[in-house]
């Protein structure tokens, strides 16, 4: 019983160091990152003399060493891999040779063996599916593995059998319990990381949710203020700072008696970010001109809209090395959907630029309640799906890019149909697990020209008035083909149909829509009588709707 708390006291020293590396958030990076030669040292360094530190404090017993160097060499091969585990292994076998005693070489060899175990357990299993149970398992076989070497090498045998008598269990205990509480540690600091990244992203929906209406104005002195002081509130870093490419637009928190709305960019590290539309981090020093800026930690994220940086959004801390990775994070993250919004800017006022009529009227089809709706789903899904809501986010951003921009009278399938195709998605989230869709759209036929809006109001029509009111089993199927030099685009329902005389009203703009109607006429104007739309419906069957026209290239 000695003894067993002996090797108790030995191993608090690895779970004080599994704490340590869980609570070290470059540590945990480097352990869920794949092997490189930096980790690789900081943990070969940090477990080998673990191991070592083991052997000197282990216990004299029948003329050998009871120690939980196993558990070190056990440690550094989870966390590090194959080649961090036979490295601490190797190190630990040869201190453990060193120190003599009968059970030397049976003990050195069964550490470079185990170091090597653990480390292939990792690289197979993976740090992320690796569990307290498996950890266990490991740890019985190194002691099965070191105590039947002893047994079998160890001369004489009889002092090797003695040892193992006494020292056997003890041993054993410690090391399961040891290695599990390494593993548990680990994996508990792990799941705070990810429930830390899951509130960062959380908040960035959430922040953005309430800054659209003020982007939406475009990005100027008056919406950058309101931006900051939101994002200042949430947070609870020491500084927030918005700029455009030239200058300072809004600034809240530490520092701001000289980091001044309409003055010049002050750090580099903004410049950078500017020129690179990349994130810029500086965790040592202030960067401004300022003899005494408190302002020594910060992240810098250009906000790109389009291809080019049109400004920054800053998070400062007064602390050096004291920003965390999801505040990089969050960082980044807002400022990706800060950039969409200025997008939707950019793209309302390619809007107001818009000369053709017929077009106008098409993109009145994404009307004020589909907007609504969407971006209702969108916060609703801030809390509950945060993925989701990004991701509607994203597609409608693709839509409305589409719909806003300035076309010519054709554009290319490509460029319509990633249009419609970010429409379906966001309508997926309403139909949920009734709707199923088909495409059948041929990468080759790509560069091929069609009607401008011509494809999105007849899918439109199909999701909205053909199917959504099916309670369950809607599908729809797209294809677009080349046929005896045609390009024949196909969309068809199984929704709830209409009558002939529906039909014939639908085809002749007698319902009070634009869509179907306006395609057809256009299709008539731009090929002079060698375009066609057909219509066919029956009542509880659903609907087909198909155009052909001749074959054009871009």
């Amino acid at each position: 019983m000695e003894l067993l708390f002996d090797l108790l006291g030995d191993v608090c020293i690895s779970t004080v160091v599994a704490y340590l590396l869980g609570r070290n958030r470059k540590a945990m990076t480097m352990a869920m990152a794949p092997v490189t030669w930096k980790s690789w040292a900081v943990f070969t360094a940090v477990f080998s003399l673990l191991s070592i530190i083991s052997s000197y404090y282990g216990t004299r017993l029948e003329g050998a060493l009871a120690s939980t160097r196993i558990v070190g060499t056990l440690m550094g091969g989870i966390i590090g891999g194959p080649w961090v585990g036979a490295s601490v292994g190797l190190i630990g076998a040869l201190h453990r040779y060193s120190l003599g005693g009968f059970t030397a070489s049976s003990c050195a060899v069964a550490t470079f063996m185990v170091g090597i175990l653990a480390g292939l357990l990792r690289h197979k299993v993976g740090f992320h599916r690796l569990d307290w149970r498996m950890a266990a398992g490991m740890a019985l076989m190194a002691e099965l593995i070191q105590k039947g070497l002893t047994l079998a090498f160890a001369k004489p045998f009889e002092a090797a059998l003695a040892f193992e008598k006494t020292a056997a269990i003890p041993t054993t205990m410690v090391t399961i319990v040891g290695t599990t509480l390494f593993v548990m540690i680990l994996k508990d600091m792990q799941l705070q990381s990810e429930l830390s990244g899951a509130r960062s992203a959380h908040l960035a929906l959430t922040i953005a949710g309430q800054t659209l209406k003020w982007l939406r104005a475009g990005l100027s002195t008056d919406s950058a203020q309101r931006v900051v002081e939101l994002i200042y509130r949430l947070t609870k870093v020491d500084a927030v700072s918005i700029t455009d490419d030239k200058k300072i637009l809004a600034f809240v928190g530490v520092g701001s008696d000289h980091h001044l709305p309409g003055g010049e960019i002050l750090s580099p590290a903004t410049t950078e970010a500017l020129t690179t539309g990349e994130i810029a981090v500086f965790q040592d020093g202030a960067q401004c001109s300022e003899p005494h800026c408190p302002l020594v930690c910060g992240v810098v994220a250009p906000l790109m809209p389009k291809d080019k940086a049109v400004g920054t959004l800053k998070l400062y801390r007064s602390h050096k090395n004291s920003l965390s990775v999801s505040e990089v994070q969050l960082v980044k993250d807002l400022a990706q959907l800060l950039s969409r919004q200025l997008a939707i800017h950019e793209l309302d006022q390619q809007q107001t630029l818009a000369e053709r009529a017929e077009l106008k009227a098409l993109r009145a089809q994404i009307n004020p309640h589909f907007l609504f709706n969407t971006l209702s789903n969108i916060m609703s899904f801030c809390r509950t799906a945060p993925d989701t809501a990004r991701m509607l986010l994203e597609e409608l951003s693709e839509m409305l890019h589409f719909s806003f921009a300035k076309h010519e009278d054709k554009v290319t399938v490509e460029e319509e149909f990633s249009s419609v195709a970010a429409y379906i998605e966001i309508l997926k989230v309403r139909f949920g697990s009734r709707l199923s869709v088909n495409l059948d759209v041929n990468p080759a036929i790509d560069s091929y020209l069609l009607p401008t809006f011509s494809l999105q109001p007849i899918v439109e029509n199909a999701l909205l008035h053909g199917l959504f009111s099916k309670p369950a089993d809607c599908q729809l199927d797209i294809s677009i083909k080349a046929e005896d030099n045609k390009l024949v685009v196909r969309v068809a329902d199984n929704g709830i149909g209409m009558t002939e005389d529906e039909c014939e009203k639908l085809m002749q703009e007698q319902t009070g829509g634009i869509g179907l109607s306006n395609v057809r006429q256009r299709i008539a104007n731009l090929y002079a009588g060698q375009g066609c739309l057909e219509l066919h419906s029956q009542k509880g069957e659903g609907t087909e709707v198909i155009y052909k026209i001749p074959l054009e290239r871009k």
